[in-house]
């Protein structure tokens, strides 16, 4: 029995440690991406040499996309703000806890939290104005850059899609994850459409909250295997 136990608890150290190994160089080499791009972005706009880039796509949206969308844009915009988010996420949260997904569920409150505190710092330290090329009837407050309803529409519907993604299987998986990823793309559209936006606000959002991402997903990802682990030595314990 103790030198079964020995050969478990070998062969799970190995494991883990490969996929430890795997997820932090994964990790740092995407970290490392995400954070030269946001600088790089970032730089572009503080400098203006975004302007045109920003101004030639919001007037091509303004221009090419039909005025009957504004009833939907608007609704899918809704999806991106506190008062529709936070509800949201407390029955998640619930749901998960009472399935036992606790990990799941303080996960979830750990990234959409985050990513909110992360974007309220970071438009109070670029300050950027909302762009006035047209006017949709549409209001927005506070300041633009970066896009909170980008960076929430990741921490939260991103960090919900990876979970939910794992817990599937098969098409169902593929269906989850394009589902998610279709819900950040559109409200970020949403924000473009209704001109309250850049599109460098758009993409330093999605950015500053994949680097989060990333970080929250990987206490999850490597929790996956150890919870693993334990049901395997619980099953040969039992036989």
């Amino acid at each position: 029995m103790l030198r079964e136990n020995r050969e478990f608890v070998r062969w799970a150290s190995e494991r883990l440690t490969v996929v430890a190994a795997v997820w932090l160089a994964a990790g740092l080499a995407f970290s490392v991406f995400v954070v030269w791009a946001f600088l790089e972005l970032t730089d572009e706009v503080l400098e203006g040499e975004s302007r045109a880039f920003d101004r030639a796509v919001l007037l091509w949206i303004h221009d090419t996309f039909p005025g009957w969308l504004d009833g939907p844009m608007r609704l899918v915009t809704a999806l991106g703000y506190y008062y529709v988010v936070l509800p949201l996420l407390a029955v998640v949260a619930l749901g998960f806890y009472w399935r036992g997904w606790r990990l799941s569920a303080v996960l979830l409150v750990v990234s959409t939290g985050g990513s909110i505190v992360l974007t309220t710092v970071l438009k109070g330290v670029f300050q950027r104005t909302r762009p006035e090329l047209f006017d949709t009837g549409y209001q927005a407050s506070f300041y633009s850059f970066p896009s909170g309803h980008a960076t929430v529409a990741v921490g939260f519907y991103g960090m919900l899609t990876v979970m939910l993604a794992y817990r599937s299987q098969g098409a169902g998986r593929w269906a989850v994850a394009t589902g998610g990823v279709l819900v950040v793309l559109l409200i970020g559209f949403s924000r473009l459409y209704l001109g309250v936006h850049y599109p460098t606000d758009i993409l330093a959002g999605y950015l500053s909250a994949l680097l989060w991402l990333v970080c929250v997903g990987g206490v999850y990802a490597l929790w996956l295997p150890v919870r693993g682990l334990r049901s395997a030595k619980s099953g040969r314990n039992a036989g």
